[in-house]
């Protein structure tokens, strides 16, 4: 029994490991990296959904207080959570 609990936590750390961090090309985007290091390595996201109401005073190359980005990459909808200007989480998608 205790080898059962031993696999599937190890499974779980490994699963939550591998959402740390993001390979785009031969760079790696890692979770506290800045929006602006994201739009470096993937360029302007293809949707920009806003987390919190806006009341329209922000830029178009700004960032309101949270926002998810997406991207298609490799066949996937890459969905990248940014907070205060760092990305919080990463998810994938198949599309």
């Amino acid at each position: 029994m205790r080898r059962y609990v031993f696999f599937a936590l190890l499974l779980v750390s490994v699963t939550a490991h591998a959402m740390a961090s993001l390979r785009v090309g031969d760079k790696v985007l890692s979770i506290g990296d800045s929006a602006a290091r994201v739009q470096e390595l993937l360029g302007p996201p293809a949707v920009r959904n806003y987390l919190h109401k806006q009341d329209g005073s922000l830029a178009n190359d700004q960032v309101s207080r949270a926002e998810q980005w997406q991207y298609v990459q490799d066949g996937k909808t890459v969905i990248i959570t940014i907070v205060d200007g760092k990305a919080t989480d990463f998810e994938t998608q198949p599309n």
